[in-house]
C-alpha cells in the first residue's frame, strides 16, 4: 500500500525521463532538471522512483498531494540534525557564505527547493548547487567576487567526488520553483522553527 508520508521530491536531469521510462515529473523553469518524487522503502531503508500509476492513484484520491511530500521533507530531519548540517561564513565572520544540507536521508539536495523557508532565510537571494544527490548547497547572494570564485571551486571537487554526480554549477533560484501551493508549509510552526536556525546564526554573528 502506497504511504503519502514516506514520499518526497526530488531533482533530477531532465534526461532521465525518456520513451523508454515515462517517469511521472513536473517540468522545472530550468529545462535541464525535472522534479520527481520517490518513495522510501522504510523495511529496506532504500528508496524508488514514484511509478506512473501510483502518481495517477495520488491525483485520483489525494487532492493536494504534492504539499504533503514537501512538508514530508521538513519533517524528515533525524534528532540529531537541523534545518541545514553546516555552513560558511566570511573571513571577518560577520556574514553568511552558504548552507549546506546533507542530512541522513540521502537527499540533500531535494532542500533546494524548499523556497518559503529559504526566502525568508536569504531576502537578499541565493545561487543554488547540488553536486551530489545528498549535498544541496544554498549560497548568499551577498557573496563577494573571490568567495563565489571559491564556492565554485568547491561545488567542482565535490562534483567529482560524489556517489551519485548531479551538476557542478551554480544556478539561479528562480529556476527551480515549483507552485506555490507545493512549497506552502502545513505546519507554520516548523517552518519558522527552521528559518529561526538561520536567524540565530546571523544573531551569533
Amino acid at each position: 500500500m502506497l504511504n503519502l508520508n514516506n514520499i518526497y521530491p526530488v531533482v533530477s536531469p531532465a534526461q532521465y525521463y525518456s520513451k523508454e521510462w515515462d517517469l511521472p515529473h513536473y517540468k522545472l523553469p530550468d529545462a535541464a532538471f525535472i522534479l520527481t518524487w520517490v518513495v522510501f522503502d522504510e523495511e529496506e531503508a532504500g528508496m524508488e522512483y514514484l511509478t506512473r500509476d501510483e502518481y495517477q492513484y495520488l491525483a485520483k484520491t489525494h487532492k493536494g498531494w504534492q504539499q504533503k511530500t514537501f512538508e514530508n521533507l521538513r519533517q524528515s530531519l533525524a534528532e540529531d540534525e537541523n534545518f541545514f548540517t553546516q555552513y560558511q561564513l566570511s573571513d571577518d565572520g560577520q556574514r553568511i557564505i552558504l548552507l549546506a544540507f546533507m542530512q541522513n536521508d540521502g537527499i540533500g539536495s531535494s532542500r533546494i527547493l524548499l523556497s518559503e523557508e529559504l526566502e525568508a532565510a536569504f531576502p537578499h537571494g541565493y545561487y543554488l548547487a547540488f553536486p551530489d544527490r545528498c549535498c544541496g548547497l544554498v549560497i548568499s547572494k551577498d557573496v563577494t567576487n573571490p568567495e563565489l570564485q571559491e564556492i565554485r571551486s568547491l561545488v567542482r571537487h565535490m562534483f567529482e567526488t560524489a556517489n551519485i554526480p548531479m551538476s557542478d554549477q551554480l544556478y539561479a533560484s528562480e529556476g527551480f520553483t515549483v507552485p506555490g501551493n507545493w512549497t506552502q508549509p502545513i505546519d507554520y510552526v516548523l517552518s519558522n522553527l527552521l528559518v529561526s536556525g538561520v536567524s540565530k546564526l546571523r544573531e551569533a554573528l
